[in-house]
This record gives structure tokens, sequence and C-alpha cells, in this order.
């Protein structure tokens, strides 16, 4: 909507340009950020303005760079994809199918969904695994099986049914619908394990089509002797797979249009052999039926009774029975002699037809057996060599297993999406051929076992591989019209199976790769001119070698379970987030689902990978979070709106509702800090040690905010605003703070303190300590009006009003880094009243970092001569074990006498100041940089005080019951530092209660370290300094509600600052002891370890 230009003659006199400029619309009362929950990436556009010369002549225009016109933006619209992206490649190939003819051809719901689902669930075990799992587990739990299994797949084609309707879906399939619905993450993790499910399970369909081909085709072709012997079996199986992986994957070089051709072969092939099946069951009768031989109850092979080509089937001596059991001395015992006397043998149909006697005979019996044992008869031993061939377990079975085994049958229900970018209308398609297709198969899976226990002998489909009527298959044996239809056409599916599963792996590692969320996949990004991925079709010829080794369905079943069962749980929990959650931009146009089906699906999907195999799904389970914490860490960062940020939005908005503006209890309390931190004029942080104290005081768990504040009008600043966010938030992830950054354009930058102290945080997240970097320079400018002590003092009253505590460090720059070494000394905290455990929690945390944690924590309690010195250095050492703190006692001795004569000089010396100042014709600017007339200045007034109004008024003002008592900290750094290196950190907190007149006064103690910074009667403070060469010193003072002892706090500060030092002062004592082990003189090290004075 852009209203152009008009006639010179209109004019607007009373709105300027610069007014109009960048000024926005709304559409239909949503802001131009997002329409109707539509990102911003569909109505975002820039668009070159017109005649730019004649813009003045505009009586409005708006901001072209921001909103496009309407027609630009229905344009856009109709291209929406609900977060569903397509890769670089694939946008490609649009581009190029919309400029060939528009006749071109397109796919509907039978061609392009229905049989391609149906192609890819029916697989080799439905011919090969199916009567024997009906034989082992028997037809109920079969039933069971398949039932659970097909519950599955068809609660997550409902799901995905969901998600591909909710917006345009493009060619990419499920990998895509999993990514853009739960996260980059998420998506990238299961979309590798997908990958890799995808590609061994190509191993699997070839090592069936090996087995179906040197079992029942042609057993002649074996190259390492009898193939009815597992090892055989295996080695053959591994020559004959790498010769097929290696034909196939030549096919698969030759491109797609090949792969496509060769699949209308293979779908028919399986459509027509399933069909062959079905007429089998209800035509198969004895007289079709082959017949077989068992003695006791077990089958005998066919090649063990057969004599010149007739069976023999008896108990004649003259027969091979009696001979192997009774008569051979290589392998006959009195044992299996007795065996064959005491038991019958029979000769019966092994396919007698549909009857309700084997029906039921099948149905609920099961044969659960380890490996090596036989199936029937347990209490003969086993043993190959007396005919009994594969009526002896060659794997361990259990409903668990037979679970893992078969649920690779019912997987390829998204082979329809991905196949969306050449569908006629995909929203209409996939949920339908989907739904259809498992539908159908379901069916058939589930009529399977019914009907094979109701035409086939329980023995004879526990023979895994038919060595008791001839070696052939199961389902070909009773198969219509001959054996030779199924066998044939199940190796062809099956070969089809594996070459789509090929074609189609290399394409999704290439769509990952694209995607840029895990840089190591970067060289598979790279297709050939044919738009073939090379590298990724090489990979897989890898991977799908590795699975070709193993040489056994049963073993590569179970991997491939836990694969397809990831990918299907995370699409049930993408639907179930979004339909649980109700975002604004969840739509889909597929109505029946409903977030408790997906729930019920995702924990079917876990289930049965726990029932599968429990070991299988902790391997699965840690690849996928350690791919995820790969992405987290050291992938590309991407916003696609998945429904894991709208259950964090959601769960932080329902946290802080919870927490509501209830007051934290004091267990509950931790450091929320909200971090100042300068830039200059490129947006360079001019004090970024701070964030490597922000992040050794990590340990207390807090929320961290690192702000910045720009001068000037938000609407002029909006891009220094974007650019310096940025740049702080880079500033966060290279200290590895766990913090949030912000920016804030204000007039000033005292105004823009204040609201940030106000308005930072959120109910109970707000923040309750505030750091800003000591204004080393602050003499240099003090003079003027706006100068930085100016700004400081007021930050520090804004604390004060907002009740938060302040963090003051001076000598940041030189603060030890965080990847610095260690520093090795003592930590010492004075303590002069207990002020509820704050300077001990600092203490403590900063000390778990890595920076202090070889220093030692020690506890200097100041105490009056009249006090107990014994009974409190046992009074500190129990609270300090019951804090759980370790730490070292000392008490110090004060005489109060000291305090006393140095309180009665407070109030004539301040006097004498000022008639001093006057004498010597100071002006009011140049007192203004005194700093004893600032801090007499905002002293709160007693009776005992001198009038302010008699006092110089000044703008560097430094009000001093905002400031708080100090406490002082050195240790020695193992680092080559110099020795004269000191940083102060001074800590500021407020109290919540004002003083009473009418309240006894406390016992003061006072400040035994160098203290410079005026006592304050609502507030403490600690400063911490790090020097080397030196102890550590800590001192600590309560606030006082009586006015005495307020007068007392402040004349004890005040001779401090006017450096008044007596010989009966401890205070001089301990700083001169200070200065001659550090080799320095008095001022000199007054000056560095006092904040408040340079």
């Amino acid at each position: 909507m852009s209203v152009r230009r008009i006639s010179k003659k209109f004019s607007v006199q009373s709105v300027e340009a610069s007014e109009l400029k960048g000024a926005k619309f709304s559409l239909l009362g949503e802001s131009t950020e997002a329409y109707a929950g539509i990102p911003t990436e569909v109505v975002d556009e820039d668009i070159e303005a017109e005649d730019e010369d004649n813009t003045q002549l505009n009586l409005f225009e708006e901001d072209d760079k921001t909103l496009p016109p309407m027609s630009n933006w229905f344009g856009k619209l109709a291209a929406y994809t609900g977060g569903i992206e397509p890769t670089v490649g694939e946008t490609k190939q649009l581009k190029e199918k919309q400029t060939k003819s528009s006749d071109n051809k397109r796919l509907g719901t039978i061609l392009g969904v229905f049989l391609p689902c149906c192609q890819n669930i029916f697989g080799i075990l439905l011919f090969v695994r199916v009567g024997w799992i009906t034989g082992v587990a028997g037809a109920f739990q079969t039933f069971l099986i398949v039932l659970l299994c097909c519950s599955c797949t068809m609660l997550t084609a409902l799901s995905m049914s969901a998600i591909a309707t909710n917006g345009k879906v493009p060619a990419g399939g499920s990998y895509f619908m999993i990514s853009r619905s739960i996260g980059p993450a998420f998506g990238g993790a299961v979309g590798i394990l997908f990958y890799l499910g995808t590609t061994i399970a190509s191993a699997m369909y070839l090592v069936g089509a090996v087995e179906v081909f040197l079992k029942y085709i042609c057993p002649q072709a074996s190259l390492f002797g009898d193939i009815t012997s597992d090892a055989a079996l295996f080695n053959n199986t591994r020559v004959y797979g790498t010769i097929l992986l290696f034909t196939v994957m030549c096919c698969v070089f030759m491109g797609i249009r090949f792969v496509s051709r060769f699949a209308a072969v293979s779908l028919a092939a399986v459509l027509i052999s399933i069909l062959c099946v079905y007429l089998g069951v209800f035509t198969v009768n004895p007289s079709r039926s082959p017949y077989v031989c068992a003695l006791g109850g077990r089958l005998l092979s066919q090649d063990f009774i057969t004599v010149n080509g007739t069976a023999q089937c008896h108990k004649n001596t003259t027969g091979p029975i009696y001979e192997a059991y009774c008569n051979n001395p290589e392998i006959a015992t009195e044992e299996s002699c007795a065996f064959f006397n005491a038991n019958n043998i029979s000769y019966f149909p092994a396919m007698p037809g549909l009857t309700s006697q084997k029906f039921f005979e099948n149905f609920f019996e099961s044969h659960y057996r380890e490996k090596g044992k036989a199936y029937d008869n347990i209490d003969f031993p086993a043993d190959r060599k007396y005919g009994q061939g594969s009526n002896i377990a060659d794997v361990t079975s259990s409903f668990m297993l037979l679970l893992g085994i078969y649920f690779p049958s019912v997987t390829g229900i998204m082979a329809g999406s991905n196949r969306s970018g050449d569908l006629t209308n995909p929203q209409k398609s996939i949920p339908m051929g989907t739904i259809l297709a498992i539908t159908m198969t379901s069916l058939v899976y589930l009529s399977s076992p019914l009907l094979f226990a109701a035409i086939c002998d329980g023995s004879v489909m526990r023979d895994k591989f038919g060595e008791s009527y001839g070696g052939i298959l199961l389902v070909a044996a009773f198969a219509w019209p001959h054996f030779w239809v199924i066998l044939i056409g199940s190796c062809l599916s099956t070969i089809g199976a594996g070459l789509q599963s090929l074609t189609g792996a290399p394409r999704l590692l290439q769509a990952i790769a694209q995607d840029n969320v895990m840089p190591f996949l970067d060289v598979f990004k790279v297709i050939t001119k044919r738009g073939e991925p090379l590298r990724a079709q090489l990979l897989c010829y890898g991977i799908a070698q590795l699975g070709i080794l193993i040489a056994s369905i049963d073993y590569l079943t179970p991997l491939i379970t836990m694969f397809f069962l990831m990918c299907y749980g995370f699409v049930n929990l993408a639907t179930m987030l979004n339909g649980f959650l109700k975002e604004p931009s969840w739509r889909p146009r597929f109505r029946f689902y409903h977030w408790f089906l997906s729930f019920v699906g995702l924990c079917l999907c876990i289930a049965l990978m726990f029932i599968s195999s429990w070991y299988y799904t902790i391997v699965a389970w840690a690849l996928a979070f350690a791919i995820y914490k790969y992405i987290e860490f050291r992938g590309a960062s991407k916003e696609w709106g998945d429904a894991t940020r709208g259950l964090q939005m959601s769960t932080a908005k329902e946290a802080i509702l919870k927490l509501g503006n209830k007051p934290i209890h004091t267990k509950n309390w931790r450091p929320q800090i909200l971090v100042y931190l300068p830039l200059d004029e490129n947006f360079q942080a001019r004090h970024d040690r701070l964030l490597d104290l922000v992040y050794q005081l990590k340990a207390g768990h807090g929320l961290t905010l690192v702000a910045s504040i720009l001068e000037g009008d938000i609407i002029d600043r909006r891009n220094d605003m974007i650019a310096a966010k940025a740049h702080l938030s880079d500033l966060i992830q290279e200290h590895r703070i766990k913090g949030l950054a912000e920016v804030l354009v204000a007039s000033t930058i005292d105004e823009g303190m204040k609201n940030m102290a106000q308005c930072a945080g959120l109910g109970n997240l707000r923040h309750n300590t505030l750091m800003v970097s000591y204004p080393e320079d602050w003499r240099v400018d003090c003079k003027s009006s706006g100068s930085k002590l100016s700004k400081f003092i007021s930050t520090l009253r804004a604390a004060q009003a907002c009740d938060i505590a302040m963090l003051v460090p001076k000598g940041i720059d030189s603060f030890p880094l965080s990847k610095g070494n260690q520093m090795i000394g003592n930590v010492d905290v004075w303590c002069i009243v207990h002020d509820g455990g704050l300077l001990l929690l600092t203490s403590y945390l900063l000390m778990r970092n890595r920076v202090w944690r070889k220093c030692h924590l020690r506890i200097f309690v100041v105490a009056t001569e009249e006090d107990d010195i014994v009974n409190l250095k046992k009074d500190m050492t129990k609270f300090l074990y019951d804090l759980r703190i370790n730490a070292s006692v000392e008490v110090v001795a004060m005489s109060t006498a000291d305090i006393s004569a140095y309180v009665a000089q407070r109030t004539a010396s301040i006097e004498q100041r000022r008639a001093l100042l006057m004498q010597m014709k100071i002006s009011t600017v140049e007192a203004r940089c005194d700093p004893q007339l600032i801090v007499d200045q905002h002293r709160k007034p007693s009776s005992a005080d001198i009038n302010p109004a008699d006092i110089v008024k000044s703008n560097c003002s430094i009000d001093s019951h905002k400031l708080l008592p100090a406490i002082s900290a050195t240790s020695t750094e193992s680092s080559d530092q110099s020795p004269d290196h000191a940083t102060n950190v001074t800590n500021t907190s407020s109290s919540d209660s004002a003083s009473k007149e009418d309240t006894k006064p406390s016992n003061l103690k006072p400040d035994t370290e160098s203290n410079d910074k005026p006592i304050s009667n609502h507030s403490h403070h600690c400063t911490v300094s790090f020097a080397t060469g030196s102890n550590v010193a800590v001192s600590e003072s309560d606030k006082s509600t009586n006015p005495k002892e307020n007068d007392a706090n402040s004349e004890l500060n005040r001779g401090i600052n006017e450096f008044t030092f007596s010989p009966s002062n401890p205070l001089t004592k301990l700083v001169q002891k200070a200065a001659r082990e550090a080799g320095s003189k008095e001022e000199h090290l007054l000056n560095k370890a006092h904040p408040g004075r340079m």
C-alpha cells in the first residue's frame, strides 16, 4: 500500500518529512512484523524507491525497505510454505519445473502416494519371516506384534498428515517436516538417524535378496560348502551381497531416471506376488501341498530322508532314519537310539488347507527357544547330524526380539511425502494416499498370520528355511499358480526396495548438509552436473557394505527398528507440541488428528524401542543426544519457528506466572546480575573484562543480562541498536556466559540507566544486582555538568531507589581472565557485623570458579576488647560449618576508645575544612572536584552535622547513603603480573528498611583496613582488591539506626578520606604495615586499595 506523489500544489506544513520517514501501516490490526502468524520472510522484501529525487513531493511515503506493495505481498503470501523451506538445490529444481510447459504431467493420489507407499511397505519380511514368526510366537501373539506396529505407523501417519497440510510441502519429505517442526537440533539428530536407518535398510533388502537366491533359487551357487550351515550361509551372503550392492550402486550412479523405471517393475512384482499368495491360501489342499516327515514331533530334513529321489519316512532298519539314530557308529548313541525307539514317525502334508483345527492349534501356543535349542520335543538334544535341519533355533527368540525383527516390514510410510514436489495437490494427496496405503497393507499384515496359522502345521512354520519340505520358501510352497512366481517376484521387489533406499538416502544426507546445521557434513553438499550427490552416494555405499558384512536379516532388523522408531516418535512429538500449545501458525487442513493421539503414538514408539531391544535403544538415544549437542554447540544458528521454541515460551510463561510477585525466600536467592557494558562509536566493548567477572560468578546460577545504552532517538538509531545487540550477543557467546543481551536507546545515559534499572527483568526474574565499571578518570572532566562522576553517582542513586545491589569493579581491565592462570593465595573476609551472609555467599561463589579455586578462604571477625573472643570464634566456626563453607576463622580485637576519640573531632574538622577552602578562594567549580566536600554534602544529616545549606552545591555529587561499607581482598596470582598490580571490586546492595530514631544503638565494629567509602545508614557494601604480594582483607559494617552511631560511622570514614593518621589509631598501624610489606608509600597504597580516591 504505497501512496505515490501528488501535485506540487498539495503540501503539508505541519508535518516534517523526517517525522514521516520510516512510518509503517498496520494491516488488520497486525504489526508488519507478522501478518496473522505468517513469518516475516514472507512479507519482508527490499523494494527500491522510485524517483528518489522527488520524494519531497510525496504527501505520504511508506518505508519501502520494510513494506512491499500489496501486489507483491499477495504474491509472496501465495508462496507461503508454513516454515517448511526447500533447500537450495530443490529451489533450483522448482524454478526449472516452472519454466517448462504448463501441461507437464503431475501425479495424483494413487500414482504419487498410494502406490509408492505400498511398494516401500511391502518388503522381504512378508515373504521370508512372517510365517516363521507365526510358528514361533503363535498366531495370537503375532497378531499383537503386527497390531502394535501398524498402530504405530497409523498414528504417525495422522501426525505426519497434520504437519504436511500445515503449509506447502516442498520436495524433501520427512526430514524437512521434522526439522522445521521441532527445530534444527532435534531435526538434524533425527535426520541423521533416519538416514542411517534408510541406508542400513538397503543392506537388509539386499541380504534378503541374496538369501532368497541362495536358499530357494540356486543353492548350488554356494562358494563355501553346505548352505545349511550358518557359517557357509553368512560367508556366501557377504560375497554375493557385495556383488549385488556394487551392481545396484552402478544403477544408482546412472541416475534417478533408471531407478524410476525399475521401480515400476519392482512394484508390479510385489503386487503380483502378494496376490498369488492370497490365491494360494484359498486354493491349497493336501494334493498341492508338499509332505514332511517327523520323528517324535521333530521335522526331518528332506535331503536326510531321501534316497535315490524317494522319501524314506519309516522305521525300517534299512531306512536312513534308523541308520542315523541307531546303526551309524560315528553319530549314533544309546540316547539317540532310545529316542528313535520311543517316538513314532509321521508323514503328513505341510499345508493341508484351511482348517479350524490347525488354526486353534497354532493360535495360542508359542515356542520361544534359546539359540541352538530344538523347537519341538525339547527332551532330546538338538543336533543337525540327525537330520533335524532348520527345526533348531538359529537365533534366540522372544516376543520382544520378534517385534524388533518384524517392525521394519511396516516402514516406508513417508514415501509419498518424499515426492510432494511432483504432486498436483500435496495437501490432499499425502494424507489420503498415505492413510489408504497403511490401511491396505495393515489388512494384509494382520490377516497373514491368521491365514498362515489356519493352513500350515505349526512345526512347518517353525522350519525357518523349509528344509523339511525341499528347501522351498513357505509362502511360495502354497502360492498359486507356482512357487517360482513368488521366488522371482520377491527377489525383484527386494532388489527394487534396496535400489530406492540407496537412491533416497544420499539425497537425504545432501539435504541435511545443505541446511548447514552440521559443519562436518559440508563436504556432502557437492552435487554433479546432473544433480546427483556423488559424495553422499559413496558414503551410503560404505555404510551399506558394513551392513552386508553382518549378513543376517535377524541382526540387521533391530538396528533399523531403532532408527525408524526414533523418526516416527519425533513426528508424533512435533504434532503433539503444536496441537497442545495451539500456536497461531498451527492451522493444518487435515482435521482428523488430535494432540493426544500423537502423544499415544510417541509413547508407543518409545515402548516399542525398549520392547525390541533396550540396549539398542540406549545406543540410538545416545547417538541422537550426541548429534543434538553437536548441532547445539557447533552447528549453524537456525530459526524455523519450531514447536520446541513454542514449548519453551509456554513453559517460561507458566513458570513466571507461578512465581508471581511473591518475595524470594533466602534459600532460593541468587545473584541476578544486570551488567552495563558501555560501547564505543564502533560498538566495541570498553570493559569486556566485566564479562569475565560475571562468568566467574556463574555458580550462582542466576539470570544475567548484558546491557548497553545508546544516546539518541530509537527512530534514528534503530540499525545501530540492532548492530550493538548483535555484538553483545557475540561477546556473551565468546565469554561462555549463559545470559541475554539488550540495548536501550535513550536521550541520555543517565535516563537510560534509570529506565534499565527499573524495567530489567520480569516478575521474580527481576535483577537484584547491577554491575558497572568504576569511572577511573572521573577527575578529568568532573568540572563539566555531565561528567562521568555525575553519571556514576546518578547510577548509584537509581540502584538504591530500585532496591538492587551494585557491583562496581575498579581496575576491571586488569582483572584476571576466565581462561587465564589460577590465583594462588588467601581470600580474607573481614566481618564487622553480620549482614545476613551475603559476603560469605559472594566469596563462596567466586571461589567455586577455576580461577579462584586454589585460594583459601579466611574469615576475620572484628571484636571489641569486652567481647568473649574464644566463644566468638567458636560460634563463627559452627556458623560456617552449618553453612557448609570451608574457611578458617580468626578474631581481631580492637579498642573502642580509638573510635570514640576519632568521632569527637568530626564536626570541628568539617568546619575547619570549609573555612580553609574559603580562605584559599576556591571557586564553586573547583570545589566540585574535592572528594570530601562531595561526601559531606550528600551525607545524611544528623544533630551533630553542620548545616547542609552551607556546603558548596555540586553536580559531581556522591550520595553517602547510597554507598556501603568496604570489603577488600587480595591474593597472589600464579601468572607473571607486576607486583603493584591491583584490581578493586565494590559490591553494593541496598536495604529495605529505614533507620528509626528510637532504636537502641548497636555495637559499632570499626574497620581495620583502608576504607575510604562513607558508611551508609541504610545499606552495606564490599570491596574486593586483588593485588600481588599482599594478603586478602575484607571488612564489613552493618546499618545502624542510632543517630550518634551514624555520626560515628561518618566521622570514621571522613578521617580515612582526609588521610588523617594517628599513632594510636589501629587503622593507621595496619595501613603502615601493609605499605612496608608492599615496598610502597602510604599514599600509594591507599590510592591502590581505596576505590574512592585517585
